[in-house]
């Protein structure tokens, strides 16, 4: 009897565990920029030359693609000034969001006009070489 009782308080307990929610698989147009991504240089085309700046380390802003290719900053909000309109490696992707996302409350204070879209491209499997507006760009290394 006892050992009954204490199967059933074991499967009892157990069932009261909760389940992890696994995150929810990327679409296919952005799984491979999906993740965290740290700014580590800006550039500006001078002329017919891109020129580039390091950022110091304890300067560097992070980026997040969420797995239904939102742009994020590193507090989760929708970056200031920057379009949601990608287009990555030559191809557009609008990402219309499968969660909750909202604007950072520090772009109430900024005067800007975003760039119609944001262009992206992968030198590299770890590096962005994001271009914001024409002419600009960022560097990007992902976060590991």
């Amino acid at each position: 009897m006892n050992k009954l009782l204490l199967i059933l308080l074991v499967l009892i307990g157990f069932s009261q565990c909760k389940k992890d929610n696994p995150a929810p698989e990327p679409l296919p147009e952005v799984a491979s920029i999906v993740g965290k991504w740290r700014v580590i240089a800006y550039g500006r085309t001078v002329g017919d030359s891109l020129v580039t700046e390091p950022v110091p380390a304890g300067e560097r802003t992070v980026y997040e693609f969420r797995y239904d290719g939102m742009l994020l900053n590193e507090k989760g909000y929708l970056p200031c000034c920057i379009s949601q309109r990608l287009v990555i490696d030559g191809k557009l992707f609008v990402p219309k969001p499968l969660g909750p996302v909202e604007s950072d409350p520090s772009c109430i204070f900024l005067d800007c006009a975003p760039c119609p879209q944001v262009s992206i491209t992968r030198p590299t499997a770890d590096n962005l070489l994001i271009e914001p507006c024409t002419g600009i760009f960022m560097t990007l290394a992902r976060e590991k």
